[in-house]
């Protein structure tokens, strides 16, 4: 019985220590390489002063452990005359230096335009996210010191929209409605929209409206 007890409190042992181990290995994964966060400032500062005849300032990095973007590591930028909040980092998918300035400022654009009304339209409004492709600036070759609009490209964002109740009966008539308003009022050439019931993020509703045009 002794041996049995000594066997059991070892193997306890063991895999508490695996576990303890595994838990520190994840936890240091999750921070950020202090080397590599003044590497790609370094590297951002030579970039925005060749690419960018705004003056710009790096106020933070963004490290992505998660994989969600094509950088390990990004310098985070202000545009200190539209103060334009940015990202410039090294894309690893094709090695070489950029930014989404371009990307950044058309969302901002656009959502300043659609807020308001969908606001109006859709009660209680729980979030409301416009996104543009990070790189949509590099992909329609547009100059990050004249940006233009979005209206003068046919880039496709996506806006999501969540109101946070249950579903009612007009909200397919109104969903066409905002709709409406996007091709004619901010003049948006393609889009993607999608809306989805969801408060404070757990889901109303099962239901859910897209729409591309």
């Amino acid at each position: 019985m002794n041996k049995l007890v000594k066997r059991l409190i070892l193997t306890a042992s063991i895999l508490i220590i695996a576990i303890i181990g595994a838990i520190f290995i994840f936890n240091q994964s999750l921070k950020p390489d202090e080397d590599k966060e003044e590497k790609v400032k370094i590297e951002a500062k030579k970039y925005l002063k060749t690419n960018f005849t705004d003056p710009t300032v790096i106020y933070d990095t963004l490290y992505d452990n998660m994989g969600n973007f094509p950088f390990e590591y990004a310098a985070k930028v202000t545009n200190k005359k539209d103060h334009i909040n940015f990202l410039v980092y090294y894309n690893d998918e094709i090695n070489e230096m950029e930014d989404s300035y371009v990307s950044a400022k058309w969302e901002n654009e656009l959502d300043k335009k659609v807020r308001p009304y969908i606001k109006q339209k859709f009660q209680p409004l729980d979030d409301l996210i416009v996104f543009y492709d990070e790189q949509v600036g590099k992909t329609y070759n547009v100059d990050p010191n004249h940006p233009n609009s979005y209206k003068d490209y046919d880039a496709n964002p996506s806006i999501n929209i969540s109101v946070a109740r249950k579903p009612k009966n007009e909200d397919d008539k109104t969903f066409n409605e905002i709709i409406s308003f996007l091709k004619k009022d901010t003049e948006l050439k393609h889009g993607t929209v999608t809306l989805n019931y969801v408060k404070k993020g757990v889901p109303q509703s099962d239901k859910e409206l897209r729409r591309e045009f």
